[in-house]
């Protein structure tokens, strides 16, 4: 699938994606948030086996006082029933809601909770439960219907990331939206924002890997959403530390109330934000961006409107996900319309050759071209701007040695082979579709070198500061617009355009074989 944003056909050359910050175990971290109890359950009876030590705040109950009892002690036998039924059925990736009455000391207390087996115990979040009147749920139903009805309405994934932002501000009450791709490097870009007057405007700015690091990548694919009401919290600790099943820390990777590192929490602080939410946008089972709610002071959105929201996050990916393969399919079909002009040129034609350099459509109509070299048994044909002979002798040679294999593209040549930096300015972006290459027979496509000024929130150099130490670090503090002008560097090469040289080599080497036997 490709990335149809205009600020996205750049190549950077530097990789931005943190190893250090990768490589942080942040679902061990043995912490929870304090807005919610954590539970760890023995699978066979639900013994409770680890709680979150602020039970107290919720419950009259200690800690200690849980720790071995059974759900049965606090729960209806029928309420009981159900949950151990539900959770047979339940897959681990289902996050599904229960409504569980606690009666500790004779006093009950209604908790939303969520349910989460894990292979060797069961995870149990409990929020206190709010009642809200029906006509709240009605409300949230009609407004979602209508941002729904809105998002369909939108022509681009540009206007369709716009309309969402304004929309989920009102639904939320978050004083900040912003809809954040990503892209093939994992840096992002703001391409939607709905904000407050007096907080910083990051629109069309770019934010570099490290911002959301592999591991918090991957951890979006289990949680439907990252909330944080406020970033001034106290970490609330697991009773017993060591779970008594698994004897190490219990995996927390599922559970919301999972502790923020506190890397996190200070770079929100130097975002000036206290609260934030954030849900993945999932396209083809690939993470495609985030939706990012942030806030200047506490904020904890009930679990009614946390549901609406993670909803609404599905539509807006399922919405996205029409749009780009619209756009794609009608890059495939443009595609293909110029192919077949060009089998007609080429089974017409001499030689495959003048086929695909002569006639009113060529090869550098298909691949969107600067200039075009066919060298082939000892002959060079050329098209458009090209580097010289020697270049271009000196560059068969090397892509002879190293490429060999089906069709070879790059943005940054120069990177790849630093030679052509002599001629980045007609040759940064090369695809090259080998006839025979062991003998050096190829069809080489050039793209100049585009040089291009990427905004970056903040100078991405600098998006991790060491101590002396070399163990802790902190984040950058600071977002202003940093410029890096990137050189070296064409257009990317899209994957219909690739999928359309590696059908125009195999019609090529079809015909050359046809002639030859």
């Amino acid at each position: 699938m490709t990335n149809s944003a205009a600020p996205y056909q750049v190549t950077l050359n530097t990789n931005y994606d943190s190893e250090m910050c990768g490589s942080i175990p942040l679902h061990l971290v043995n912490l929870v948030q304090p807005h919610g109890v954590l539970l760890v359950l023995d699978k066979k009876d639900l013994r409770v086996l680890q709680v979150s030590e602020n039970i107290s705040s919720f419950l009259p109950i200690a800690p200690d006082e849980i720790l071995g009892k059974t759900l049965s002690d606090f729960l209806s036998e029928d309420k009981k029933g159900e949950i151990l039924a539900k959770i047979k059925t339940q897959a681990s990736q289902d996050k599904i809601p229960f409504t569980l009455s606690f009666s500790t000391h004779g006093e009950q207390k209604v908790f939303t909770s969520v349910i989460l087996p894990q292979e060797d115990y069961i995870l149990v979040e409990m929020e206190e439960s709010v009642n809200a009147p029906a006509e709240y749920f009605i409300g949230l139903y009609q407004q979602i219907k209508y941002v729904t009805t809105l998002l369909k309405q939108a022509e681009t994934i540009e206007e369709l990331a716009q309309r969402f932002t304004e929309e989920f501000k009102k639904l939320t009450g978050f004083d900040k939206v912003m809809v954040y791709q990503f892209d093939p490097q994992w840096n992002g870009i703001v391409i939607g924002q709905a904000e407050e007057d007096d907080m910083d405007d990051y629109m069309g700015l770019r934010f570099p890997a490290s911002d959301v690091p592999r591991q918090a990548r991957d951890l979006y694919f289990r949680n439907p959403y990252r909330l944080i009401p406020t970033r001034e919290y106290t970490p609330v600790k697991l009773v017993p530390v060591i779970n008594p099943v698994t004897q190490r820390f219990t995996d927390l990777s599922e559970s919301n109330l999972r502790s923020v590192a506190n890397v996190h929490l200070e770079y929100l602080a130097n975002m000036k934000i206290t609260a934030s939410m954030s849900l993945p946008i999932i396209i083809e089972d690939k993470l495609w961006g985030l939706i990012s709610c942030h806030h200047k002071t506490a904020k904890y959105p009930g679990y009614e409107l946390r549901s609406a929201m993670e909803l609404l996050a599905g539509i807006l990916s399922a919405q996205i996900e029409v749009k780009q393969r619209v756009e794609d399919m009608s890059l495939r079909v443009h595609l293909r319309s110029i192919h077949v002009k060009l089998m007609e040129q080429l089974y017409t034609s001499a030689n495959f050759a003048e086929g695909i350099l002569e006639g009113n459509t060529t090869i550098v109509d298909l691949l969107s071209l600067s200039g075009a070299v066919v060298a082939y048994e000892g002959n060079t044909w050329t098209i458009g701007t090209t580097p010289d002979k020697q270049e271009v002798k000196d560059l068969l040679s090397w892509l002879r040695r190293t490429k060999t294999s089906g069709v070879f593209a790059t943005s940054s040549l120069p990177v790849d082979y630093p030679h052509s930096k002599d001629y980045k300015d007609v040759a940064s972006g090369l695809i090259a579709l080998p006839i025979n290459a062991e003998q050096g027979d190829f069809i080489l496509g050039f793209r100049p070198e585009l040089i291009q000024t990427v905004n970056w929130g903040g100078n991405p150099n600098n998006a991790i500061q060491m101590e002396a130490d070399g163990k802790s670090y902190h984040p950058r503090n600071s977002f202003e617009i940093y410029k890096e002008t990137v050189k070296n560097t064409s257009a990317t090469w899209l994957p219909e355009e690739l999928a359309a040289s590696d059908t125009l080599r195999n019609a090529i080497l079809e015909k050359l074989i046809k002639e030859r036997y």
